[in-house]
């Protein structure tokens, strides 16, 4: 089993980054950022990610959610892919 992990923008929702790691006990996903970026970090499963639709974190209640505009990110599924807000990531 994938664990998934979303930093994201605190002010903004943005997402800044998705890391994919192994369900291992103690397994921590430490990224690092700028300092001008306030992230919180989040741990999924995520079950409401589509293929093709682009999401953004909503902090108040800690989901995704689903966004029209260009700036959310993609989530592609399969064995391959990256991450970016004009990419994919392998789910």
């Amino acid at each position: 089993m994938i664990r998934t992990f979303i930093a994201y923008d605190t002010r903004s929702g943005r997402i800044v980054a998705a890391h994919h790691g192994p369900d291992l006990p103690g397994y921590e996903w430490k990224p690092q950022f700028g300092a001008d970026l306030q992230v919180a970090i989040v741990e999924g499963p995520f079950p409401e990610l589509c293929e093709g639709k682009q999401y953004t974190f909503h902090a108040a209640t800690r989901t995704l959610i689903e966004t029209v505009d260009q700036s959310g990110i993609t989530f592609g599924f399969g064995s391959s892919g990256g991450t970016s807000s004009s990419g994919s990531a392998a789910i």
